[in-house]
């Protein structure tokens, strides 16, 4: 194939909703290219936690979008995602932290968003491993859950052919070809394909295609990972996630056992240009440093999990995830380069936006407007940024760092 009307470089779980919401709108011509197999970066490295509500309302917006386009992957592909709705528990113990939940749940049932107060007797029924201070506020949003981000990923690719778009797995962009400032065409180890726009979804790769062409996505390779301990009598597959602001964590079930995800101090970022094609070849954690942030944070999780030493942690996942200053994403056409769409810096929650993420773009390069408000995800509100300095990487890190505050 030497044309395409649109080129999508990136084969995880934004580029496939991109690929799916374009194709579903009409548009002819889609091309998906990744130069391994679909969801086999950050997609696949995800905890694939779904929130309906957070603090950052324009998130928000794009994440409920994701619950709605569930149901319509299941119908066209006729396959189950298998989503699990347990609900989450927050908890917040300081001052600061109960001001910023008691604002969340006023706004959640302001936006009919169903949340509860819960008290101690119910959280010993659904947590009993879970241990919280006597004044404590904990709210329970019973609508979200969590989902196979792999599947998600095969879902909106299976869904997108279904309306004619293709997709070539083994295809390697090597870059992005633009005339006076118009992109023209894609060139790849299999040779030229001219198309009149393109979508970069190329996760912490991304500034490979861009920087280039004088366009340096402000984001950073940033490491994202948790544990997940065995099976015991007091975890249950249908206990609630839950996100502690004061502790920096969050559970959610596993089989029968724990995921287990904490924010480091200082997050562990890496310069763009150091990645490898494949990340199978790359060390996310060096190896013996699997417990070096769990080691760190033990104390604040043990005020929570009690139980975290004789916890039997049986595996660690590490991967990678693109991170922004301000923890939001890049979406939207580049300045430096017209017909030149972004879908990046995912900041961890690009499994939970995916849906919105996918379906504002089509809005936009479709109508040329969206009905979603993507100012705060301008590609180009922090104008030049050097991706590669050391300050600009700590301010990212920082970003990790407040995830889940």
């Amino acid at each position: 194939m030497d044309h395409a009307s649109t080129v999508i470089i990136g084969g995880g779980v934004l580029g496939c909703s991109v690929a799916y919401h374009l194709a579903k709108r009409g548009v002819e011509d889609v091309l998906l290219l990744e130069r391994q197999d679909l969801a086999t970066a950050a997609s696949c490295q995800a905890a694939g936690l779904m929130f309906q509500i957070s603090s950052k309302p324009a998130v928000d917006v794009l994440s409920r979008r994701t619950f709605e386009v569930l149901p319509e992957l299941e119908k066209i592909t006729g396959e189950q995602l298998d989503f699990k709705a347990v609900g989450t528990l927050r908890v917040a113990e300081n001052l600061e932290s109960k001001a910023s939940l008691e604002r969340l749940y006023n706004r959640a049932v302001s936006e009919g968003i169903a949340a509860q107060k819960v008290n101690a007797a119910w959280i010993s029924k659904h947590l009993p491993w879970l241990r919280v201070k006597e004044d404590a506020l904990t709210v329970h949003f019973s609508d979200e859950g969590y989902i196979d981000p792999y599947r998600l990923t095969y879902a909106y690719a299976k869904s997108a052919k279904s309306f004619g778009a293709q997709i070539k797995l083994g295809v390697n962009v090597s870059a992005i070809k633009a005339i006076n400032g118009v992109v023209v065409g894609v060139e790849t180890d299999q040779g030229f394909i001219s198309c009149e726009k393109v979508i970069v979804a190329a996760g912490s790769w991304s500034n490979f295609l861009t920087l280039p062409l004088g366009c340096a996505l402000p984001m950073i390779p940033t490491r994202s990972h948790f544990w997940i301990a065995a099976p015991e009598s007091y975890f249950s597959d249908q206990q609630p996630m839950m996100v502690h602001a004061d502790a920096g964590a969050y559970t959610r079930p596993e089989v029968g056992g724990l995921v287990l995800g904490v924010q480091e101090q200082s997050s562990r970022t890496f310069d763009y240009s150091d990645l490898p094609n494949d990340i199978t070849s790359f060390a996310v954690t060096e190896e013996g440093g699997e417990w070096d942030a769990l080691i760190e944070a033990e104390q604040r999780v043990s005020s929570f999990f009690p139980k975290l030493e004789g916890a039997r942690f049986e595996s660690y996942m590490a991967g990678l995830s693109a991170y922004t200053p301000d923890g939001h994403f890049l979406l939207g056409e580049a300045k430096a380069v017209k017909g030149m769409f972004v879908a990046a810096g995912c900041c961890g929650s690009g499994v939970m936006a995916s849906g919105g993420i996918g379906g504002s773009l089509a809005e936009l390069m479709t109508e040329d407007k969206s009905s979603y408000d993507l100012n705060a995800f301008d590609p180009n509100r922090f104008g030049q940024v050097d991706p590669s300095s050391k300050k600009f990487q700590i301010l990212c890190a920082q970003a990790r760092a407040r995830k889940a505050k």
